[in-house]
């Protein structure tokens, strides 16, 4: 009877020093090891986005930001930058393009460069600092904000542009 008690007390004791194995997921809960929503965000619609960022633009514009390019290129984009004017109109004469990002500025000159584009892509204008919108444009972003706000107004134009694909 000593002996069965002994073993159950041993049992019991060394049971108590060795540290409890982690469960599946287990290891997400605790601080710092969660997954990073950028590296979780993947776009439904994924598409092809042309960025017209102004040598002159400020620096520190969300526009010429490389984090916002990295952020649209892991959401599963194909993200272009062009800082000519030239290039960019003869980009989207020759190149299949979604999405352009451009400044508010040059809101009426790409009008006249999308509607020569083969593919009509989608305008999404970026208000900088003291940038008047003309009053027939809707400047939806802001050069401060998060590039999830720009990986938000893209998805919303990628979806518009599969429903119309769809109808058509």
């Amino acid at each position: 009877m000593r002996t069965v008690l002994l073993v159950l007390g041993l049992v019991l004791g060394a049971s108590g020093l060795v540290p409890a194995a982690l469960a599946c997921g287990d290891k997400f809960l605790m601080v710092g090891r969660g997954a990073k929503f950028q590296r979780a965000y993947a776009s439904v619609h994924p598409g092809k986005i042309l960025i017209y960022a102004r040598p002159s633009t400020n620096a520190k514009a969300a526009i010429r930001d490389p984090q916002l390019h990295k952020a649209l290129r892991q959401a599963g984009h194909a993200v272009s930058v062009i800082e000519d004017w030239a290039l960019l109109e003869a980009a989207l004469r020759t190149a299949p393009t979604d999405v352009v990002l451009v400044d508010v500025a040059e809101a009426s000159r790409l009008k006249a460069a999308i509607a020569a584009s083969p593919t009509h892509p989608d305008a999404l204008f970026v208000a900088l600092p003291k940038a008047v919108p003309p009053a027939d444009v809707i400047c939806r972003l802001k050069s401060s904000d998060k590039p999830i706000r720009f990986l938000d107004e893209v998805e919303n134009v990628m979806k518009a542009r599969s429903k119309r694909a769809k109808a058509s």
